[in-house]
C-alpha cells in the first residue's frame, strides 16, 4: 500500500467478542493509537456487558448494544440503527460471532464502505463469498489467513494481510522467577515450560502433555504449566493422572497475567494444528522467551526454524519431545532463539505499524 495522508476520516468499528483477549486486544491497541491522530473521529460498537464495553479510550465513542449471537436480527437493528446515526466515513468489522454478515447487510444498506478484518484461518462454506463481496477490503491478519479467505474474495478490491500487533512496553516486565515459582508451587531448580490456549483438540496441548510423559522419564527438573480453558479440559485431566503427571504438569485454567508470567519461563510450546497468526509468539517474543511451535497459518511469518525459534510439526510428539530437551540442555541456544525473536517481533509486529497500514486503507477507501 501507498503512503499518502489520510484526510478526516470517520471509522466505525464493530467488535462483538465477548472478552478483552485476542481480536479484541487488538481492537483496543489499533483505536487508542489512532485517538492520538486528531484526523480521526472514531466510534465503537460492541455488546453490552463485553469487557472491550468498559475500556476506558480517550477519544473513542463506545455505543454497546444487546446482542445474543449470530442469528440475534434485533441485535442486528440495533447495529444499523447505530450506524445510520453515526454515519461514519467507513465501517471495520473485526469479529466474527455474526459482525461480519452484519457488518456487509450494514455497508450494504447504508452505501458506507466496509473492511472486514479476518484473524482465524478456519476453513468457510462457497456461500463465504456473498459475505465479503459487500467489503471494499478484507484484511488478513497473515499471509496463511489470506490464503484461505482469497477463495471467496474475488470480487473484493483491497485483500492486504496487515499483522497483528503486541504491545512493547506491557510484554517488557523484568523477570521475577521467584514470583512464579512461589505461586504455582514450582521447585527452585526446575525448567519451566508454559502454553497459553483455549483447552481445544487444535491448539494441541494433548500432544504437549504426551511429551512431557517421556521428558519427565528423563529429565527430574521439569514443570509444564497449561493456561486455559476449554473442552478438552477433563480429557487433560484424565491424561495427567493416566501417566501420574501431577508434580510436572499442571492445569493452571485462565490467566490475566500473561505478560508478568512470560518473562519468567524458559520456554514457550505452542504446538497448534491451525492458527491465524499467534500472537502469544509475538507475546514471548518481546518477552524474551524461546518458543516451539508448528509451521501451520500463519506461525511461520514470526518462527523460522532455528532462527527465531524451533518448528515441530503438529502431531509429533517426539519432535517436541527433542525441542525441549535442546532448550533445556543447551542454555545458549536457548538465550540465542529468544534474542532473534524478540529483535524480529520488535521490529515487525508493533502497534505503531499495525495504525500506520490502516491508516493507509482508511485513506484509500474513503478516497476512492
Amino acid at each position: 500500500m501507498g503512503n499518502k495522508h489520510s484526510s478526516n476520516i470517520n471509522v466505525l468499528h464493530i467488535e462483538l467478542g465477548r472478552h478483552l483477549y485476542g481480536g479484541a486486544k487488538q481492537v483496543t491497541y489499533l483505536i487508542d493509537a489512532l485517538d492520538k491522530d486528531s484526523r480521526f473521529t472514531q466510534h465503537l460498537v460492541c455488546a453490552a456487558n463485553s469487557e472491550i464495553s468498559n475500556y476506558n479510550f480517550d477519544r473513542c465513542k463506545t455505543f454497546s448494544i444487546g446482542y445474543k449471537g449470530d442469528a440475534d436480527l434485533i441485535g442486528f437493528k440495533r447495529l444499523l440503527d447505530v450506524v445510520k446515526r453515526i454515519k461514519p466515513g467507513v465501517i471495520h468489522v473485526h469479529s466474527r460471532r455474526g459482525a461480519d454478515v452484519w457488518g456487509a447487510l450494514a455497508a450494504k444498506f447504508t452505501g458506507i464502505p466496509a473492511i472486514c478484518t479476518r484473524r482465524v484461518d478456519n476453513t468457510e462454506s462457497k456461500f463465504a463469498r456473498f459475505k465479503y463481496r459487500e467489503y471494499q477490503a478484507v484484511i488478513s491478519i497473515s499471509e496463511g489467513v489470506r490464503k484461505i479467505v482469497s477463495k471467496h474474495c474475488e470480487k473484493v478490491k483491497y485483500q492486504e494481510v496487515i499483522h497483528s500487533a503486541v504491545d512493547q512496553e506491557e510484554y517488557a516486565q523484568p523477570a521475577n522467577q521467584q514470583w512464579l515459582k512461589n505461586k504455582y508451587n514450582i521447585p527452585q531448580h526446575h525448567f519451566v515450560i508454559a502454553n497459553f490456549a483455549q483447552y481445544i483438540p487444535r491448539k494441541g496441548q494433548a500432544d504437549l502433555i504426551l511429551a512431557m510423559r517421556e521428558l519427565t522419564a528423563q529429565f527430574n527438573n521439569l514443570t509444564c504449566l497449561l493456561f486455559g480453558k476449554g473442552s478438552q479440559e477433563e480429557h487433560y485431566k484424565s491424561l495427567i493422572d493416566r501417566y501420574n503427571l501431577h508434580s510436572n504438569v499442571k492445569l493452571c485454567g485462565f490467566t490475566n497475567e500473561v505478560a508478568s508470567i512470560l518473562p519468567n519461563i524458559d520456554a514457550l510450546v505452542h504446538p497448534a494444528y491451525a492458527e491465524g497468526l499467534g500472537v502469544i509468539l509475538l507475546q514471548a517474543g518481546i518477552s524474551k522467551c524461546a518458543v516451539v511451535s508448528t509451521p501451520v497459518g500463519g506461525i511461520p511469518e514470526i518462527v523460522k526454524h532455528q532462527e527465531t525459534g524451533l518448528m515441530v510439526e503438529p502431531g509429533d510428539v517426539s519432535s517436541i519431545v527433542e525441542a525441549v530437551t535442546l532448550l533445556l540442555t543447551k542454555p545458549d541456544k536457548n538465550k540465542a532463539l529468544a534474542s532473534a525473536l524478540h529483535k524480529h517481533v520488535k521490529t515487525h509486529f508493533s502497534i505503531e505499524n499495525m495504525a500506520k497500514e490502516y491508516t493507509v486503507l482508511y485513506n484509500q477507501i474513503t478516497n476512492a
